[in-house]
């Protein structure tokens, strides 16, 4: 009698693990449970089988579940512990953790085979305590459709289920396989923390540099700065010195300004990156607006190293023959011109006083970066002119000599005969093999500001009354100066997409001027250098004609 008192409040204490186990006694974390409309539309077979599955267990076994259901719940719980932000090392842990509560399971899950093959200790000593073969058909019955319905909710292909079923797996062992395949099919959808944590840190990254670039000057478009920018264009300096170092109390003095701007800039933090891109934007877009005048009679080529690049002429390839009767094709030769360029590395250093970043003066910054672009664009333009304009080529003459017959025999103003003098020699021009070119116009005429206006008064459009007076360059030429031409000195060139006396180009990679940023030792402040990688030459002669002029 005491012993069936023992059994009924041991079970009484057992309802309610029983009913976080389930019928099938398994348990798993909230990706694994089965979904709400399941236990409510489920109720009533839940119940029966409770009560079947109470009616045979004993006090040893339903310890042993109860432990199970506690060990199950713990490693859900601690696989639950990895969150998106949970960094790597921290995740390994908690995973660690977690493969132990599962060994632990295993361990537990046969302690529990182990006894329900004793069977309950009132009955397994009694003679002929053999199933009959109703019971074994019964059992398996029941065997079969608590596997199939395990493997349903655990998402395994059916012919798994039908395997286990076949093969006489015991239910426990299916709920283990189950609970494996599941927690595999967990960790292989994960979301890397790391990863999300990463992107996150980016896209913050380029919002704050798109916004303090606009605040710096940099040229806003015309859909104005995007949502997450736009939220942005009040910050300041110490606003985002303070988010990078992951400081929450503003500065209140001059001392603590300049202490946190020590710690962004000293540690891991963002600021430098920040600050040097913003900066690097800006002047990139401001410089994108200049446009200097020699890009209009020379063409582009970037260098792949600081090497001498070596250019091969137009028009030098070999005209076409007639092929003889025996089919012979004769072989020509390519003319390789002997013009060399090179690109060259130039740099200014300016500084940003210690008294700028404590007042957070970014107009001041700005005022200081507002005519870089033009600065930079104007380096170009005056190393241009200087270099390549009258540059000495492989032959040992200038582009414009006599030998070359692209020089004014007789110094002439801008007038529609000297013009046609120029035009004609163009028009003469001949390959390095000799043979003529297929059309060399002129598109062009160079002046400095004492010649512009005369060169615009030759192509000006007036509606003549006598043939004599027909503009015959109007909308054939079209003129433009620059400082860097002094004199009287004028210029024919052709459209650089027929040809060119000159190129021009970065090092790849480099197609601006760039920004670094440094905090040398023994100064206040910060130390900012514009670098630039340029070069120019002159690499033919037949695709310009020069006058000193009147």
């Amino acid at each position: 009698m005491k012993n069936y008192r023992f059994v009924a409040v041991a079970l009484a204490l057992a309802v309610f693990p029983l009913l976080a186990l389930g019928i099938m006694g398994f348990a798993a974390t909230d990706a694994m449970a089965a979904p709400a409309d399941f236990w409510s539309s489920h109720g009533e077979m839940l119940r029966v089988s409770l009560l079947d599955n109470m009616q045979h267990a004993w006090p040893a076994l339903i310890a042993l579940r109860a432990d199970l259901d506690g060990l199950t719940k713990k490693a859900a719980a601690k696989i639950a512990e990895i969150k998106d932000d949970t960094v790597p090392d921290a995740a390994r842990s908690i995973e660690g953790e977690h493969t132990e509560l599962l060994a632990l399971i295993t361990t537990k899950r046969k302690e529990i085979a182990d006894e329900e093959a004793l069977g309950d200790p009132a009955t397994r000593n009694q003679p002929n305590n053999q199933p009959n073969a109703t019971n074994t058909s019964v059992n398996d019955a029941a065997r079969s459709a608590d596997i199939l319905d395990v493997g349903t909710r655990a998402g395994m292909a059916t012919d798994v289920i039908q395997e286990a079923i076949r093969s006489g797996m015991t239910l426990d062992a299916f709920r283990q396989r189950a609970f494996d395949h599941m927690t595999s099919q967990q960790n292989g959808t994960r979301t890397d923390p790391v990863r999300v944590q990463r992107d996150e840190q980016e896209t913050r990254r380029n919002l704050q540099i798109e916004a303090l670039s606009y605040r710096m000057g940099a040229p806003i478009p015309a859909a104005g700065p995007s949502a997450g920018a736009r939220e942005r264009m009040n910050d300041g300096l110490i606003v985002l010195a303070m988010e990078c170092a992951q400081e929450r109390s503003y500065p209140r003095n001059p001392r603590q300004i300049e202490e946190l701007f020590e710690r962004a800039s000293h540690t891991t933090s963002d600021f430098p990156i920040i600050l040097e891109n913003s900066l690097n934007r800006t002047l990139e877009q401001r410089y994108a607006l200049a446009q200097p005048t020699y890009r209009r009679i020379s063409r582009q080529r970037n260098f792949r190293d600081f090497r001498p690049h070596t250019t091969v002429k137009m028009g030098d390839f070999p005209l076409l023959e007639k092929i003889a009767e025996d089919g012979e094709i004769k072989y020509g030769t390519l003319s390789e011109g002997k013009e060399t360029l090179s690109v060259l590395s130039y740099a200014k250093a300016l500084s940003v006083s210690r008294q700028l970043m404590i007042n957070d003066d970014l107009g001041a910054i700005n005022d200081m970066l507002s005519s870089y672009g033009q600065t930079v664009a104007l380096f170009e333009e005056i190393t241009f002119y200087a270099s390549a304009l009258n540059g000495v080529l492989a032959d040992g003459n200038p582009v414009f000599h006599a030998s070359h017959t692209n020089l004014a025999g007789a110094n002439a103003a801008i007038t529609v005969a000297a013009v046609a003098l120029g035009r004609a020699a163009m028009a003469k021009q001949k390959s390095l093999d000799g043979n003529p070119l297929l059309s060399n116009p002129p598109a062009l005429i160079l002046t400095g500001p004492d010649k512009i206006t005369e060169a615009e008064a030759l192509v000006r459009t007036i509606t003549p009354s006598t043939v004599a007076e027909v503009n015959v360059f109007s909308g054939r030429l079209t003129p433009f100066d620059t400082a860097q031409v002094s004199g009287n000195n004028w210029y024919l060139f052709a459209d650089p997409s027929v040809g060119s006396n000159y190129r021009w180009g970065y090092l790849e990679g480099y197609e601006a001027p760039r920004v670094r940023l440094d905090t040398p030792f023994g100064r206040q402040g910060m130390a900012m250098s514009v670098e630039h990688d340029f070069g120019a030459g002159a690499v033919d002669f037949r695709f310009g004609y020069k006058n000193v002029g009147a």
